[in-house]
C-alpha cells in the first residue's frame, strides 16, 4: 500500500525530454554563474586558491606513508629525555614558577 496521498502516473516520453532538457538548461546556467563569479571577484579566486592549497597538503599527507612510519605521536609541550643508568633525571618545560614572599 502506498504511502503517498496522490497516485503518480508514469512519464510520457515528451515530458521526460522536456525535464531532461530543463536539467541541461540549470546545469549549464548555473556553471556559467560560477565561472562568472570566479573571474569577476578576487576574493573568490584568493578562497579558492586557499582550498585548492589545503586540499593539496591534506592528501599529499594522507597519501604519504613514508613521512609517518617511523614517527610516534608526541604530546606537545612534553620533552622526553633517557635517564643515564643509575641516575634520577627530571625535565620540565616552561618557565619556572616563581612566588613572592609576604
Amino acid at each position: 500500500m502506498s504511502i503517498s496521498p496522490f497516485h503518480a502516473q508514469p512519464a510520457s516520453p515528451e515530458t521526460e525530454s522536456r525535464r531532461a532538457r530543463l536539467v541541461l538548461a540549470i546545469a549549464i546556467i548555473g556553471i556559467a554563474a560560477t565561472l562568472l563569479a570566479y573571474a569577476a571577484s578576487p576574493g573568490v579566486r584568493h578562497a579558492v586558491g586557499h582550498a585548492a592549497h589545503s586540499v593539496k597538503g591534506t592528501i599529499s599527507r594522507a597519501l604519504d606513508h613514508d613521512a609517518t612510519e617511523g614517527k610516534k605521536k608526541t604530546v606537545p609541550g612534553v620533552t622526553k629525555t633517557t635517564p643515564a643508568k643509575g641516575s634520577v633525571t627530571v625535565t620540565t618545560t616552561g618557565a619556572p614558577a616563581t612566588q613572592k614572599s609576604p
